[in-house]
């Protein structure tokens, strides 16, 4: 196969008319979404266990469908609840070469090479989303991470931001929502990200408790004044963070009694009594993970998240009766999302795939074999995501309309390219077990791994027309780009 080096998507003879018929509208103007076959020729079940799969997880591989079609639906969901169950020993393996994951954080802030921890972080990350057997467990990684979203590069969360993956999000995805939210209220990475490291009694820092009630909890239009805000910076002062030159124990989260204000507050209706300390914090903790107006904002991202743009209002008011019913218990959440009506409803509507989502999805799909080197990562920063990258407090958009306009679509066209021609170092493709075939089976399977159904007939046979045409890549490489960067890949 010949490898495509510097040469753009566009110049591959009738790569560019196919993707605009496929898309059904021109490059430039793809802001809405396309119609989507809904069922299989051959199974409606097959492909419901299909489209439950692109939703559960990053993208199915051969082994999940086989897996989810021998046990079923919930059982595969239940299955996923209890990650900690599945054997992850294969991507530990993968990872063990980024030995700044699970370095303390005093080494990590000695380090010679600051980039290091940053770089090791995003690679892993994305080789566990890619690898790991526990699919939902690594998109409510993904979730909680952008929830309670910190910026890497800020400050000393090039070292920090490590700790708070490995100590806070991770252990807590699938767990209870207060235990998780009570972590981050003690990560040094978030206090030094929304500037709660220098907050003191004398001068208050309103960011964190801002956020702590609008993005975090409450949401913004969860019932809070400004007086709560102001109220909710009062308990969080003194919370900080030790330095990077106090060797022994830099970057951990101290209480600095002496800083805070010990005074009486009333939030939320509720009184603090005086002279407490850092116990009105964990007071706090436990007032907003226990509120209706938390247990609301939460189901809405979470239906939003695995469901629609457009939330349901009755399943969010239904997630968000579980969420409170069983005190924040994550699995239960998604227990009542997983098994409505609703979700089972928008199977196969479409869910635009964020970037991390498009690029993990064709690995897992194609069992590319890739160790996301600087090449990947400059992709991802061509199509607006990189792991941790997203400055603003609120994390990475969750919506299609913030994904797809044309300078973005023209980025994931030339990804589909790239990584079909194995044209990204550290990356490979291997698609022989399709070698020999008529360009017709060619396709057929290819759209069979790639989207769980073949193709409607008119936009099967302009697919077909261009493969057989295209002299620069093998039918199979030429006919994987065509899907992967049409708009049936693009959507979960």
């Amino acid at each position: 196969m010949n490898k495509i080096s510097r040469r753009d998507f566009l110049k591959l003879s009738g790569f560019a008319s196919t993707l605009t018929l496929l898309w059904g509208c021109a490059p430039g103007a793809a802001s809405t979404a396309v119609s989507l076959p809904t069922v299989l020729p051959t199974s409606e079940g097959n492909q419901f266990l299909f489209n439950a799969l692109k939703r559960i997880g990053f993208g199915p591989t051969t082994g999940d469908v086989e897996a989810i079609q021998k046990s079923g639906f919930e059982a595969y969901v239940e299955r996923q609840l209890a990650y900690d169950q599945i054997d992850d020993s294969s991507v530990n393996s993968l990872i063990s070469q980024y030995k700044t994951l699970n370095m303390p954080v005093n080494e990590l802030a000695a380090l010679a090479k600051p980039s290091q921890p940053v770089t090791e972080l995003i690679q892993a990350t994305l080789m566990r989303a890619a690898y790991s057997p526990r699919q939902l467990y690594e998109r409510m990684v993904h979730f909680w991470t952008d929830h309670f979203n910190i910026y890497i590069l800020k400050s000393q969360d090039r070292f920090l931001k490590t700790g708070d993956d490995r100590d806070v999000i991770r252990p807590n995805a699938l767990g209870n929502f207060h235990t998780l939210l009570s972590a981050s209220m003690h990560s040094p990475a978030m206090m030094v990200y929304l500037d709660n490291a220098s907050s003191t009694k004398n001068g208050p820092n309103e960011n964190y408790a801002r956020e702590l009630l609008e993005l975090h909890t409450l949401g913004v239009n969860g019932g809070y004044s400004q007086q709560d805000i102001i109220e909710v910076a009062r308990v969080l002062t003194g919370w900080s963070v030790t330095g990077r030159r106090e060797m022994d124990n830099a970057g951990e989260f101290m209480f600095k009694r002496n800083f805070h204000d010990d005074g009486a507050k009333h939030i939320l209706g509720v009184d603090f009594p005086a002279g407490v300390g850092i116990e009105e914090g964990e007071q706090l903790a436990r007032l907003l993970a226990d509120h209706p107006s938390t247990a609301g904002f939460v189901a809405y991202k979470l239906v939003r998240h695995f469901v629609s743009d457009l939330s349901s209002e009755a399943l969010v008011a239904n997630v968000a009766q579980t969420f409170l019913s069983s005190g924040g218990d994550i699995r239960a959440v998604l227990r009542t999302l997983f098994f409505s009506e609703e979700f089972k409803a928008s199977l196969g509507t479409g869910k635009l795939k964020r970037p991390v989502e498009f690029v993990t999805s064709a690995v897992r799909q194609l069992g590319v074999e890739t160790n996301y080197e600087r090449p990947t990562y400059r992709l991802l920063q061509l199509m607006g995501q990189i792991p941790f990258f997203w400055s603003p407090p609120n994390g990475y958009p969750d919506v299609g309309s913030a994904w797809l306009n044309s300078n973005d679509l023209l980025a994931r066209w030339n990804f589909a390219l790239f990584i079909a021609s194995n044209s990204v170092r550290g990356s490979q493709l291997d698609l022989s077990w399709l070698s020999g075939l008529p360009e017709s089976e060619i396709v057929d399977a290819l759209s069979l791994r790639l989207l769980g159904f073949t193709l409607p007939d008119e936009p099967r046979s302009k697919l077909l027309d261009t493969v057989m045409s295209v002299s620069d890549l093998e039918p199979e490489y030429s006919a994987c780009a065509l899907l992967l960067a049409s708009p049936y890949f693009q959507y979960r």
